[in-house]
């Protein structure tokens, strides 16, 4: 059944324009803003939020649609490039504080949400998407909007992945995802959310280009870009960046992927970021052939080739401080709202690198006189 579209298309053009506050936040009232300031400013805030595109437009209509305490918009967006095109419908609160872009799922059998007991049915539903086990937790100190927090605890095999998402009071509703602070340039609170701190990266060590790429080994098309982006890095040896590698493992569908991930990490601790690297391109280059007693051969004999001792190499893989390390960045990126790999932020901004030219044409943004690379198909 098609939503049916209320109010007139509000559209903005100006790809990657950060959105305008100063004359929102002085007309809304201390109550919830009227509608239209709402619609005024989410065209902006699309545009800094989306995954980028040059020459990028933006409409928005209110949509019929709506989750408790939530407005929903209908997003469209062109651009330059036919397969980076969104429609979706996105949701901002009433007090216009908060915006959400997940799914909304319906209880079909609602009652108040007091306690974990109350949220049998979202464990019911997640584990049946997941075949596996799940644990949904009342999470207070995240309650926003006028609903309440809620973490999905996901058993992996190798160790829970925890999924953010909100209920409605009244348990008739579960938003399956993160709520951004409206008032606030989204990618900027992107930045905020993503940890730096463990040095797992390669260019220069004063890079002004920040960039996070969220991947999986096993992945055949996180192979493919990430070749590419090894060959357009090559190709612009001045580019003054810092590319961060973050394992997003998709260990239900994957069965060596995680074995890969903690791989990495562990070489990453006893020979530093280039060995990583270099273990990532391996794998890469034999992932078609690859299994899981094939990983655990490669990943033992690269790591006493960088020099690690095979005792200490075995002391680390696939034990619990690896497997956290591994699992915080899948963590990270469900906080990010990260749905397929490789997802690239590039100084807070998505980069969906499903067009071939999209991710030099953001690079070029940056640095002008950036080269371009050949491009070929996957195979």
């Amino acid at each position: 059944m098609k939503t049916r579209i209320l109010g007139i298309a509000l559209t903005v053009i100006a790809a990657g324009a950060a959105p305008s506050t100063g004359a929102a936040r002085q007309a809304a009232k201390p109550t919830a803003p009227a509608a239209s300031g709402v619609e005024a400013r989410l065209p902006g805030y699309m545009n800094s939020f989306l995954p980028w595109d040059p020459a990028s437009k933006v409409t928005i209509e209110k949509s019929a649609d709506r989750a408790p305490g939530f407005q929903g918009y209908k997003v469209k967006r062109t651009g330059k490039y036919p397969k980076l095109n969104v429609e979706q419908t996105v949701y901002v609160s009433d007090d216009g504080k908060w915006f959400f872009d997940g799914d909304p799922i319906a209880n079909p059998n609602p009652k108040p949400i007091r306690t974990d007991a109350d949220l049998a049915w979202i464990e019911a539903r997640s584990a049946q998407l997941y075949r596996t086990r799940v644990k949904a937790t009342l999470t207070p100190e995240r309650d926003a909007g006028g609903l309440k927090g809620v973490v999905l605890s996901i058993d992996s095999g190798f160790g829970a992945m925890h999924v953010p998402g909100y209920v409605a009071p009244d348990g008739t509703k579960y938003l399956n995802g993160t709520l951004y602070d409206f008032q606030m340039d989204p990618r900027e609170e992107r930045k905020k959310r993503i940890d730096l701190s463990q040095g797992r990266f390669e260019g220069k060590p004063n890079g002004s280009i920040v960039m996070a790429e969220y991947a999986d080994m096993q992945c055949p098309y996180c192979r493919y870009r990430g070749t590419q982006m090894d060959l357009l890095l090559e190709a612009n040896p001045n580019l003054s960046y810092k590319r961060y590698y973050k394992f997003f493992v998709l260990w239900f569908t994957h069965e060596w992927s995680t074995r890969a991930a903690s791989a990495a990490d562990c070489i990453f601790r006893f020979a530093k970021a280039p060995a990583m690297f270099q273990f990532k391109k391996q794998v890469y280059a034999q992932q078609a052939v690859l299994t899981v007693a094939g990983i655990d051969e490669l990943a033992v004999t690269f790591a006493e080739s960088a020099g690690i001792p095979r005792a200490d190499f075995l002391n680390c893989y696939l034990r619990d401080e690896s497997l956290a390390d591994v699992f915080k960045d899948v963590d990270e990126g469900q906080r990010l709202g990260v749905k397929s790999t490789p997802t690239y932020f590039i100084d807070g901004t998505e980069i969906n690198w499903i067009e071939d030219k999209v991710m030099e044409d953001f690079l070029r943004t940056k640095d002008p006189s950036l080269k371009s690379i050949e491009y070929t198909q996957p195979h």
